[in-house]
């Protein structure tokens, strides 16, 4: 038996890299497996908004440390294992203080994984968004080349979860988004009743049996709907601003949502803007015998339609709103009083742990929810403009790179 430790695979990876807004450059990287690590080929990669916006606007967090490959929305296929994979089972981040299991780090070539991106800290099982170990695609080469280097330190963090075999690439892809907005629902409280102090008690998820509302109407926003199923609502309705997007809510969701049309107003005056959140919240309480909604789920970049969010609560029991991620626009008119004498909240969120991705891999597994019919049927590759990829308008649908087609 040789003593000679073998030299890692090396390849010549095409890439779509990030070095300023608007400036993403095709190039030929240099890749090779990490000692501790894997090297991962790219099946598939889907377009996040954050990209979309990352590309058109920039990041503070990314334009520090450029240039790098972006697309965290990934499956990918393991090609090298690196000797010294398994040596190191001290877990860190969501395996924090844990002796890894042996079997946990067995990953081998063949094997397809996908990626949970922001490696956290964790408290008390909840995952801690300020001053994260790293972020694929921040901080680290992500999902937009042919190959990626995967380090030890996600595979210490449980970051890289296997795809199981009955579940798609584009599937795959999707975990991540669909936990990112399953992290958002799970954190919406519920008040179901006091104790015998008078303390509210409360349960986590949109309420069963209720009503959910979704504001928006691309990829994430029928992700919440399918969830918001998943998970207890009997009546869902997305809120669309075009037949076309109607008719898709229609088409994608099968039944679980009712698509509403609402007109395009954001051009106009405010005070006309108002008039018209004004009759669109009356429409959506006659729609609903008056009741509105326990849940309202902003899945769009609007700020009119946070403040629309805040005017659809139900007016009685617990109404909750979710945002997700942040708009960073002040919002005009908010009428702070839908809170306050409401028994409501409106949360903030971004990103997901660990665990909701292993949760969605579940129902995926599971037949309990699906995701494949949520990808555009365009076709992009690293040999297309990256300004094609990063503003592709694929009607609602999520854009998919296949880097090694």
């Amino acid at each position: 038996m040789s003593d000679i430790e073998e030299e890692p695979l090396s390849v010549s990876s095409k890439a779509f890299v990030y070095y300023a807004p608007g400036d993403v450059r095709r190039e030929i990287l240099d890749m090779k497996c990490p000692k501790d690590g894997l090297l991962v080929r790219i099946r598939v990669a889907g377009l996040c908004s954050t990209d979309r916006s990352i590309y058109l606007k920039g990041h503070p967090k990314v334009d520090s440390n450029t240039p790098v490959v972006l697309g965290h929305e990934l499956c990918g296929e393991i090609v090298e294992r690196g000797p010294q994979v398994g040596e190191n089972r001290k877990g860190i981040g969501y395996w924090e203080g844990k002796e890894i299991e042996p079997e946990l780090m067995d990953f081998h070539e063949g094997e397809r994984v996908t990626f949970q991106s922001r490696i956290a800290q964790y408290r008390d099982g909840l995952m801690l968004t300020e001053n994260p170990i790293t972020i694929l695609s921040f901080r680290m080469n992500g999902g937009y080349a042919e190959y990626m280097e995967v380090p030890g330190v996600l595979l210490r963090s449980g970051s890289v979860l296997r795809v199981p075999t009955d579940i798609s690439d584009v599937s795959a892809a999707l975990v991540e988004p669909a936990a990112c907005a399953l992290e958002a629902l799970f954190a919406t409280p519920h008040a179901c009743g006091v104790d015998h102090e008078g303390r509210h008690l409360f349960r986590a998820g949109v309420k069963d049996g209720g009503y959910t509302c979704i504001i928006g109407s691309g990829t994430l926003a029928m992700i919440y709907a399918l969830l918001a199923k998943r998970l207890g609502a009997e009546r869902v309705m997305v809120l669309v601003r075009s037949q076309d997007k109607a008719k898709l809510v229609e088409e994608i969701l099968q039944g679980k949502a009712e698509p509403c049309m609402i007109p395009k107003y954001s051009a106009q005056p405010l005070s006309e803007r108002l008039q018209v959140e004004a009759e669109i919240v009356n429409c959506l309480r006659q729609r609903t015998e008056g009741r509105l909604f326990d849940d309202v789920v902003l899945a769009c970049p609007d700020p009119d339609a946070q403040r629309l969010m805040l005017d659809l609560y139900s007016m009685d029991g617990y109404a909750v709103g979710s945002c997700f991620a942040g708009i960073r626009t002040r919002v005009d008119q908010v009428d702070l009083d839908s809170n306050h004498y409401r028994m409501a909240k409106t949360i903030g969120t971004s990103g997901c742990s660990t665990r909701t991705m292993e949760t969605v891999m579940h129902w995926l597994e599971q037949g309990q929810i699906a995701l494949d019919n949520l990808v555009s049927p365009e076709h992009f590759d690293l040999d297309c403009l990256p300004h094609d990829f990063f503003t592709a308008k694929t009607g609602g649908l999520k854009p998919i790179l296949y880097p090694c087609s």
